[in-house]
């Protein structure tokens, strides 16, 4: 082999050992910079690169979709534990149809504990053991079974989501599938956005939310270029630092943009229960009274507490403001001929099932529908 043969072949084994370098830094910086608990699937690099590349994989799309008017819903097709948690129609559990068949109809609002944050699997939540209990009890009652034939339970819980969410929700979406009853499970959502509130609080909530939760991929050859670590890296460092920044991704960046429309201090507003100046209240209010105008019978099933988490004793304002949460939920079924399920920390026999603040076990989140069940098969024998 001559000399420049021998030159050529060292230049190219250095090239490559050279790009494998660059690559393994790449891929260091990527992992390092990456979370390993990561509830919005944002601040992870690898995850932030699938997307900008297209990766269509079940397993790495992100656990949100953001939408102009819903806000965000859970990311259609998403598969953890290598189970799919969201349906096609993008919220968690089982697709229900959008036309109605003889089956009892329920659909399910609310935030995390609706949803099921303390749950793998989405037959494990309290809207799918609901209907497990549901159909049970159909298939024993003969004059239930005759006009039913079985029930659906339509899991609408948004992980985070308050009042407001909630509202547009059911306005935009969950109202077209023409449920018979509307269970409503809430409080403890809109209670720490208060604990957390400060001067520059909004009634529209957009001080303590920015919701951005996917992205779209990149046009090519940007996603071409983006196949490579180094290159996935550095583009995530320069152009979606906040994007992917280890910060809670429903609270707005302190360098957003915002209209500062509404100057008044929530805190006082509560303690005065000027309740019209007050966003779960006024949330709420208008959320039930579709519900019924949209001919659905209403549940009112308020958020509890476990009185025993270091959390709850640590906030204080957090506990008082789900509390009156719960009362103004109370007045509002009452105004709205609503039926109220008392939900608090002693409805769980087993305390162990609480997981934290107010989410569930799987024992949990079933003895949860149990308590509920009553309530809801009463309602419909009611109605017949």
């Amino acid at each position: 082999m001559n000399i420049k043969l021998k030159s050529c072949f060292f230049r190219i084994i250095l090239f490559l050992v050279t790009l494998v370098a660059i690559e393994a830094v790449g891929y260091l910086g990527m992992l390092f910079s990456s979370e390993s608990f990561d509830f919005l699937s944002n601040n992870n690099y690898f995850r932030i690169r699938d997307m900008l590349i297209g990766n269509k994989n079940q397993d790495l799309l992100p656990r949100y979709l953001t939408l102009p008017y819903l806000g965000y819903i859970p990311y259609p097709e998403y598969r953890k534990f290598n189970v799919e948690q969201h349906n096609k129609d993008g919220y968690r559990g089982k697709a229900v149809s959008l036309s109605r068949n003889k089956k009892l109809r329920v659909l399910c609002i609310g935030g995390s504990t609706t949803y099921g944050f303390g749950v793998d699997l989405p037959s494990e939540t309290y809207p799918a053991q609901l209907e497990l209990l549901l159909n049970g009890t159909i298939e024993k009652d003969s004059t239930l079974k005759k006009r039913y034939g079985g029930a659906e339970v339509i899991n609408g819980g948004l992980e985070a989501g308050n009042s407001a969410d909630e509202l547009v929700q059911y306005l935009f979406k969950y109202r077209y599938y023409k449920p018979d009853i509307v269970i409503v499970h809430s409080g403890v959502n809109d209670a720490a956005l208060i604990n957390y509130a400060t001067s520059d609080f909004q009634l529209d909530y957009s001080v303590s939310r920015r919701i951005n939760f996917h992205l779209e991929p990149l046009e090519k050859p940007g996603c071409w270029l983006m196949s490579s670590y180094f290159v996935s890296f550095v583009a995530i460092r320069l152009f979606y630092s906040d994007f992917a920044s280890n910060t809670d991704g429903f609270k707005i960046n302190r360098e957003s943009t915002i209209s500062k429309w509404t100057s008044v201090c929530i805190d006082t507003v509560i303690a005065n229960k000027r309740y019209e100046y007050y966003p779960f209240y006024r949330n709420t209010k208008s959320m039930f009274e579709q519900i019924v105008r949209d001919s659905a019978y209403l549940i009112v099933f308020p958020n509890a507490l476990n009185i025993h988490s270091d959390f709850v004793h640590a906030h204080k304002k957090y506990k008082q403001t789900t509390i009156i949460n719960a009362e103004i939920s109370k007045i509002l079924c009452t105004e709205t001929k609503g039926v109220y399920v008392p939900f608090s920390y002693h409805s769980i026999s087993d305390t162990t099932t609480w997981i934290d603040d107010c989410h569930l076990n799987t024992s949990g989140e079933k003895e949860k529908a149990i308590y509920v069940l009553p309530y809801v098969i009463a309602l419909t024998k009611k109605t017949l």
